[in-house]
């Protein structure tokens, strides 16, 4: 059986790391080739039978697949390398600005990308049920999202709690406001809006709960991530099936669809 070539980009992160100690459950896949930014002080260090390099081009060259888990500024110089190239990526990069996220979109356009900020199996398909859920009971609910996770991490709210608001967001006709709560804890709940609560502790990998408050009665939805390996195997499972698709950008969502 011919193995799929997996290049990584950005080996010395947390889910470089992850991603290139479960590829060996993977009996389609190959690691072929591994880069880091200019300067890393691991350049030249051979990782399972590959040396780390900083040449995109050869990433390029000795991959079918891309995984990427870098910066917008280094996924930007990637997608330019991988113009008119028959090599699939997936990216979970995140924190683009405004005009970043416009530069992914256009170089996307000529890419077959899987896109995913959160490459959990379990979230992409809690996005696709409340999608569905706010379609249906979104405009007479009351809709809040509490996400839990560890001490070290700073944003808040996080960005996965954000992307659960969107899928929300898709199925309601008139797209509700974005409120964190923090802001104004005195502040009366407005209608037509979706409201974040944090909590920040301990080694909590991450925990989403999306409430839906009806008259009399409320449904919630909870995700609970429990091993970190569900972000690296979310994104080694999609490998297959983003081959097999035509230039364009996709999501995990989609492949659950």
């Amino acid at each position: 059986m011919k193995k799929i070539n997996v290049g990584i980009f950005g080996p010395e992160g947390r889910m470089g790391k992850d991603i290139i100690s479960r590829i060996k459950d993977y009996k389609n896949l190959k690691i072929s080739a591994l880069c880091e930014r200019k300067n890393h002080p691991s350049i030249g260090r051979k990782v399972n039978d590959c040396i780390i390099t900083d040449d995109v081009k050869k990433l390029v060259e000795c991959s079918d697949v891309i995984i990427d888990f870098s910066i917008p500024e280094a996924t930007l110089k990637l997608l330019q390398a991988l113009q008119n190239k028959k090599v699939c990526l997936i990216t979970g990069t995140t924190g683009y600005s405004k005009r970043d996220e416009r530069s992914f979109l256009e170089l996307s356009k000529k890419t077959t990308i899987l896109r995913s900020f959160n490459m959990s199996i379990g979230i992409n398909l809690l996005k696709s049920i409340l999608k569905s859920c706010s379609k249906k009971i979104g405009k007479n609910s009351d809709i809040e999202i509490v996400e839990i996770h560890h001490n070290k991490k700073k944003d808040l709210p996080s960005g996965t709690a954000l992307s659960l608001a969107d899928s929300i967001n898709e199925g309601l006709e008139q797209k509700a406001k974005l409120y964190y709560r923090e802001k104004s804890p005195d502040r009366k709940r407005k209608k037509n809006e979706i409201g974040f609560s944090s909590i920040r502790g301990g080694e909590i990998i991450g925990t989403h709960t999306i409430f839906f408050f009806m008259d009399g009665e409320k449904i919630e939805f909870t995700h609970t991530a429990l091993d970190r390996k569900i972000f690296s195997c979310g994104a080694l499972d999609s490998i297959e099936w983003i081959l097999s698709k035509k230039p364009g950008l996709y999501s995990l969502v989609d492949m659950l669809s």
